[in-house]
Order: structure tokens, then C-alpha cells, then sequence
């Protein structure tokens, strides 16, 4: 349970991010809501994962995954362009996420 609820927790926040963009510094008053309402939705997602799994790990994951996440979204949806430092940098955040969810 606690780590469906971690998807959520990452699903929302990634999608309070792209609204945040979205909303053109506060312009864009739709996006604004959103990504304050799917803020708010991530941080109750993020209490409910808190009880079944550790908090460290967790937070590890959930930063994780959103960033990459929103860097792949931030490329299809805006056209942002990586350099390969940063493709580079983006992989090795997908490495440590696969150690973090490795099962020994």
C-alpha cells in the first residue's frame, strides 16, 4: 500500500510541477490552482506512504523519480534541451533510484 501511495505522491507532484510551468509565473490562473490543489494532493499521498514505508528512502525516491519524471516531460512538452552532463547526471539519478528499490 505504501508504495502505491508513493507513486501517487510522485504522479502528483510531477504533474503540480508542469502546472506550475504551465502557469507562466501566476498568469495563467487555471495552472496556478492546479498545481497548488496537486501540491496539496502530493503531500497527502507523501503521509499516507510515510506509514508503511521509511522516511529516508521515501523522500530518495519520490525527489527522484519526479525529477526524472519532469526533466522526459520537460522535453517533450517544452522542448528543453539537455546537454550531456545533464543527460548523464539524469541517468545516475536513475541508477540510485534502481539501488534504492533493489530487494536483497
Amino acid at each position: 500500500m505504501g508504495n502505491l501511495f508513493l507513486l501517487f505522491t510522485i504522479l502528483t507532484e510531477t504533474a503540480a510541477i508542469i502546472c506550475m510551468k504551465l502557469s507562466a509565473g501566476f498568469h495563467n490562473r487555471l495552472y496556478t490552482v492546479l498545481a497548488i490543489a496537486s501540491y496539496g494532493l502530493s503531500f497527502v499521498f507523501l503521509t499516507l506512504a510515510l506509514k508503511y514505508l521509511p522516511a529516508g528512502i521515501t523522500n530518495a525516491i519520490w525527489a527522484g523519480a519526479s525529477t526524472v519524471l519532469v526533466t522526459i516531460l520537460g522535453i517533450l512538452i517544452f522542448k528543453e534541451k539537455l546537454n550531456a552532463v545533464q543527460i548523464a547526471s539524469v541517468l545516475l539519478i536513475v541508477i540510485g533510484l534502481a539501488g534504492l528499490n533493489w530487494k536483497s
